[in-house]
Parts: C-alpha cells; sequence; structure tokens
C-alpha cells in the first residue's frame, strides 16, 4: 500500500543526501559569516554593528532578488535537465545571469555614489548613518561578483551539481575571516578599519567566489557548457517563460522579506526583551533547520528533473516522498531543539525575563517544526519544482499579510498577549497553507510542464 504512494528507492534517498547535504553545509556556512561579522564588530561596540547591519540591508535586497531571478531560472533549468537539453538550459542561464548583472549594476552605482541618502532612510542617528554609508560604500564594490556567482551557481544546483559551490563557499568562508580580522582590527600591517575593514573582508570573498567559479566554468565544468562571455546572446523565445516562472518566485521573496521586516517591527514595539528573546530562537532554528532547507531545495531539483523527463506517475510519489522525508526532519530538528534550548539559551547574556520568554517560545517551536519542515518542502521544493510558483507566491505572501501580521497586531498591542502565544501567531497560517498544499498535491494540479517542445 505505502509503495503506491512512496518511493522506497535506495537511489532515490542517495540522490536526496547528494543535494540536500552541501546545501545544508552552504547554509551552516552561511550562519557562520554572519555570527562572525558580530563577534568582531562587536568588539566596537553598538554604533559598528548596527553599522554594519543597517549598511547590509541593501545586499539583503538585491540578494533576495537574485534568488528569485535565479530560483525561477532553475525551475525551467531542472525540466530542461530532465529533457536533456543542455543547450537550452545554456539559454535559460544567460537570461538568468543577465538579469542578475543589470539589477546589481544599477544598485553598485547607487550605493556608490548615495550611500548616506539611503542610509538616511534607515536611521536617524548621525553616527550611525555614517558608520553604516561606509559600509555599503565599500559592500557595493562585490554585488556584480555576487551576482554572476551566485546565479551560476544556483542554476547548477537545478543540474545536481552542489558539491563546487559548497566547496568554494567553505574556501570563501576563512577568505572572509581572516580580511575581517585584518583589517577591523589592524593585523599583520594592515590598517584599523573597523566596520569597513568587515566590508573589505566581504568584498574579498564575492571576489574570491567569482574567481573560483569562473575558473570552474571555463576549465572544469563540462555538462553543461555555459560561459559568462555569451551571457548577452538572448534567446527572446524563452524570455516569456522566464518572466512566467521568475516574477511569482521573486514576488514571493520579496513579500516574504518585507514580512519579516513587518514583523521586527511589530517585536521591536512590544519590546526589548521580546526582541532579544526572538534573536536567540532565530539562530538556533537557523542552525537546527539547515538540512530542512537542504531538502527543499532537493525537492525542487528532482521534482522539476522528474517531469522533465515525462515521469508524471512517479512525480507524484516524489511529492508525496518529500513530505514524509520532510516530516521526519521536522520531528529530528524538535527534538535537536527540544534537547539543547536549556544550554543553548544560557549561552547569552541575557536578562533573566528575556531567556524565560525565549525558553517559553523554544517550547512552541519544539512543537510546531514538524509542520514548519512540510510548509517549507512543499513551498520551497515541490510546489516551485513542480512549475506551481503562482501558488507558492499566494501562499507565502498572502499567509504572512492575511493571516500573521494581523493577528499578531491584534494579539500584542490589543489582547495583550504572552509572548510565546504572539510568537505563535507570527507563524499559525502555516495550519491554512500545508492542508491547501496537501489537497494541491492530490489533485495533482501542481504538476506543470514549463518547458518547450519547439526547440
Amino acid at each position: 500500500m505505502l509503495k503506491k504512494h512512496f518511493l522506497f528507492e535506495k537511489e532515490f534517498f542517495i540522490s536526496v543526501i547528494s543535494i540536500a547535504l552541501p546545501i545544508a553545509i552552504q547554509n551552516v556556512i552561511s550562519s557562520g559569516v554572519t555570527a562572525m561579522d558580530t563577534i568582531m564588530l562587536g568588539q566596537l561596540g553598538d554604533i559598528a554593528v548596527s553599522g554594519a547591519s543597517l549598511g547590509g540591508q541593501p545586499f539583503f535586497f538585491m540578494m533576495v532578488a537574485i534568488f528569485g531571478i535565479s530560483g525561477g531560472a532553475a525551475v525551467l533549468i531542472s525540466q530542461y535537465w530532465g529533457k536533456g537539453q543542455t543547450e537550452v538550459i545554456r539559454r535559460v542561464m544567460r537570461i538568468s545571469c543577465m538579469f542578475s548583472f543589470i539589477l546589481a549594476l544599477i544598485l553598485t552605482i547607487v550605493s556608490f555614489f548615495f550611500p548616506t541618502q539611503i542610509m538616511s532612510m534607515f536611521s536617524n542617528e548621525k553616527e550611525v548613518i555614517t558608520a553604516s554609508a561606509l559600509y555599503l560604500k565599500t559592500l557595493s564594490v562585490g554585488f556584480v561578483f555576487y551576482a554572476l556567482s551566485s546565479s551560476y551557481f544556483i542554476a547548477l544546483r537545478a543540474v545536481e551539481q552542489v558539491v563546487v559551490s559548497t566547496r568554494i563557499y567553505v574556501m570563501s568562508f576563512f577568505v572572509n575571516v581572516a580580511i575581517n580580522y585584518m583589517f577591523i582590527f589592524g593585523k599583520f600591517g594592515a590598517p584599523a578599519l573597523g566596520v569597513q575593514g568587515a566590508a573589505i573582508g566581504t568584498v574579498s570573498a564575492r571576489i574570491f567566489e567569482f574567481i573560483a567559479a569562473m575558473i570552474y566554468m571555463y576549465f572544469i565544468e563540462n555538462k553543461v557548457g555555459y560561459k559568462l562571455h555569451c551571457m548577452f546572446k538572448i534567446d527572446k523565445k524563452l524570455l516569456p517563460d522566464f518572466a512566467k516562472h521568475s516574477l511569482p518566485v521573486m514576488g514571493n521573496e520579496f513579500i516574504w522579506g518585507m514580512g519579516s521586516v513587518a514583523t521586527g517591527m511589530i517585536m521591536g514595539r512590544i519590546g526589548s526583551t521580546f526582541v532579544a528573546a526572538n534573536s536567540v530562537v532565530s539562530v538556533l532554528y537557523q542552525l537546527v533547520s539547515v538540512f530542512t532547507f537542504g531538502i527543499a531545495n532537493a525537492a525542487a531539483v528532482i521534482c522539476g528533473k522528474t517531469i522533465g523527463q515525462g515521469k508524471i506517475e512517479r512525480a507524484e510519489k516524489t511529492a508525496f516522498t518529500f513530505n514524509l522525508v520532510a516530516l521526519c526532519s521536522g520531528l529530528i530538528t524538535a527534538t535537536i531543539t527540544f534537547l539543547v534550548k536549556d544550554a543553548f539559551i544560557g549561552i547569552y547574556d541575557i536578562t533573566p525575563q528575556a531567556k524565560q520568554v525565549a525558553y517559553d517560545m523554544l517550547q512552541i517551536l519544539v512543537f510546531i517544526q514538524p509542520l514548519l519542515a512540510i510548509d517549507i518542502v512543499n513551498i520551497v521544493g515541490v510546489l516551485r519544482g513542480g512549475g506551481d510558483t503562482r501558488l507558492a507566491l499566494m501562499l507565502d505572501g498572502g499567509g504572512m499579510w492575511i493571516i500573521n501580521i494581523p493577528l499578531s497586531i491584534i494579539l500584542a498591542f490589543v489582547v495583550k498577549a504572552p509572548a510565546a502565544i504572539i510568537y505563535l501567531s507570527m507563524r499559525c497560517d502555516m495550519f491554512i497553507k500545508i492542508a491547501i498544499e496537501i489537497w494541491r498535491i492530490i489533485s495533482k494540479r501542481w504538476i506543470r510542464v514549463v518547458t518547450r517542445e519547439d526547440f
């Protein structure tokens, strides 16, 4: 009975792990870079930390936009990969890289020449504006390098080449930390530049990643054969397909990002105790959930490839199997959270009140993690991989802005509910979303063949 709806093949799970594990490692590295920046700058005071945090906001916007552009491209690439049409994949990669390049170039020009004006929108404190503007101006030098390498690496994921980007990110992590240490504190003969030194470290890592990506592209990679110098040779026939699938993904990421900003504003209005507690909870959640996000990316690649191969019945089984895998992953992360929560909270030097709120929030998180895992794998993985990007956008954006944020505002400022209940309300859309996701998968309407036959 189970074999009728699920896959229990050894090869399938090997494919999942081969994609999910490297991406999980990349996510750990990404969290590690942020943590190291914060730890080093924290020794210089609040102004340095705030300057880097605010100065990095335009980069965060660009990162979300590029993920949307490249994520939409990956929907097409994974299905064309299933059909074995590498020439079309190269055409899609050209479009993705070109738009990523143009966006990064525009943001580079604006950020480099008008950093103070931009940062004035984020703060009214003169010292913070000065520090963040200096950070942003320096950081903007690396925007184009990041855009081109990141777009390339995301495309490689869609053709099941994941390990190379993981190796490059591991090396760039050490480049970042070493340059940070040198230029933040003035070690080994380098000038002590403080917050600007942190930006120099990040830019150095981005340039290293770009050079490594170009070496791999031109001298090693032979499955797809994409070359950057062909970026502006655009296939106009593919542009409508690209826009159709990239815009919903980009919109999804943008709406999610703005929702996160709104949620942060709600927490800030509640008080510093809630903000501090949520910071602790967020870090632990990000660390224990890296493999879940890896599974979601694996689901997008494998579902897309299977549909591209024309194996529709197998695609249905693949979707159900990924939901089962997500549930197991969620149960494992919930168990880890339960076991380490006391020790993890104890690491932080926060008030007893904040520690108690963090403990209560983690208790809630333990119970909802299995559901969160299913939601993430379906939205980021199954639905996007199946080409159902519009539904993913409506569920993610609609759930956050129609349910979570209004309910959180009411509970926080009208009902004056406990912090743990408010925290739950910020994620309560998942109950409705999962029901719709499962219904969509059962109905088979999530399967969209996005490839063309006239190539």
